[in-house]
């Protein structure tokens, strides 16, 4: 059994070991033979698991001369190593889970950067100058608000058709300044409901995904629309990998697991989508970006208190309404991410997911992104991110685009 294979099989065991014990599995998406799927991979002691993770780490590191490949997977073993230590009572501090898992630093937020970015949202939000920003932000939910039957159509109709534009500017603005192209055989999107999470991207293989999005929350059309970017991205990554599969022979790539440094770079290229297409933003745009960021760095902050300080969650909540100006049924929806457990008292395995997001974008895609723009050099940003699927991690991120 090759390299590629070892690993696939490896990654549904964990994924097998982390859907036992929180009920989701690692495995984000699979396409690869069918023999190997992670459902019928076999349990095994978790000793022995990480003794073949540790064995094909050395296999990696004795076999693979391609330096980026070979840092890629030598991280993604890494990252499967902590995921199992962690759901297996090992004892690991949140901020070094974070560490390990993606390959970042975990950093968290100043009251000062939090005062600064409600002020940029202040200047922003128009509105009457006696009402509070708290009360002008619920003001603006309101008014876009859609929820329930309302949201339920919007997903399958106006969504639906305004990703189907967004597929052909990626074609139009990347794909064809990459000179090469991807079959795309489109996205379907799917209303869901009990997930802690209000959107997501499941993709498929076929070059096809479903993006479903949670009907339990409530949603500004403005901010919706806007996913729309975020999530056609990950679909496109997605294509790329799955063409450089069948194309290159690198069968490790027909499997996703989460909670690894490709995460991080995920997440930033997806939130980095707007950029990517030139789209201009408008006023509104603009205003939702504003709010969006605000949210994300006091959820950061959130998931520190929760995870690291110890803070009650009646607080943490309470810090995500008068901070992240957020509705308190929204604030308690939002802690349902980051709590360290699930209702059940189970482990919550998207815990230590949310730096994903604000960090992909802010310390490794968007600021790489501008420089190549400044250098004219868009064409080979593109294909060094789409071509090669190896680059997309936070471990190889920097090394793969050492040439700007």
């Amino acid at each position: 059994m090759g390299i590629g294979e070892s690993f696939l099989e490896l990654c549904g065991r964990v994924g097998n070991l982390t859907k036992q014990k929180t009920g989701i599995s690692i495995v984000d998406a699979y396409f690869g033979p069918e023999e190997l799927r992670p459902e019928l991979q076999d349990t095994q002691p978790v000793d022995e698991l990480i003794a073949e993770l540790n064995k094909l780490n050395d296999v990696i590191n004795d076999e693979i001369t391609d330096n980026i490949r070979r840092d890629f997977l030598v991280g993604e073993i890494a990252s499967l190593r902590t995921v199992v230590d962690w759901l297996t009572g090992g004892d690991i501090p949140y901020s070094k889970l974070v560490s390990e898992l993606f390959h970042i630093d975990i950093q968290h937020f100043s009251e000062r950067d939090i005062d600064e970015a409600q002020a940029n949202l202040d200047r922003l939000l128009p509105g009457d100058e006696s009402q509070t920003l708290k009360e002008r932000v619920y003001l603006y939910e309101e008014k876009g608000k859609v929820s329930g039957a309302e949201l339920r159509q919007l997903i399958e109709g106006e969504l639906q058709e305004k990703a189907t534009e967004v597929g052909n500017l990626f074609k139009e603005r990347v794909f064809s300044l990459m000179g090469d192209d991807v079959t795309d055989n489109g996205v379907t999107y799917k209303p869901v409901k009990d997930e802690p999470w209000s959107g997501y991207n499941y993709y498929q293989g076929d070059f096809k995904s479903i993006n479903a999005f949670n009907t339990d929350r409530s949603f500004n059309r403005h901010n919706l629309l806007g996913v729309i970017y975020h999530e056609y991205e990950h679909h496109v990554s997605g294509l790329w990998r799955e063409k450089a599969f069948h194309e290159k022979g690198w069968t490790e790539l027909s499997i996703v697991p989460l909670h690894t440094g490709r995460c991080v770079i995920s997440e930033g290229t997806a939130d980095t989508a707007r950029e990517f297409l030139e789209i201009k933003e408008s006023e509104t745009e603009e205003l939702v970006r504003a709010l969006y960021k605000l949210r994300r760095m006091t959820s950061i902050n959130a998931a520190v208190m929760l995870n690291e300080k110890g803070t009650p969650k009646d607080e943490v909540i309470e810090y995500l309404i008068e901070r992240g100006l957020r509705k308190p049924k929204s604030a308690k929806g939002s802690i349902q991410f980051i709590h360290p457990e699930k209702e059940d008292g189970t482990p919550n395995i998207w815990a230590p997911y949310v730096f994903t997001y604000y960090f992909g974008r802010n310390n490794f895609v968007f600021p790489t992104f501008q420089r190549a723009k400044e250098e004219d050099e868009m064409k080979r940003f593109f294909r060094t991110l789409y071509l090669n699927p190896f680059s997309g991690s936070s471990v190889t991120w920097k090394e793969a685009y050492n040439w700007l």
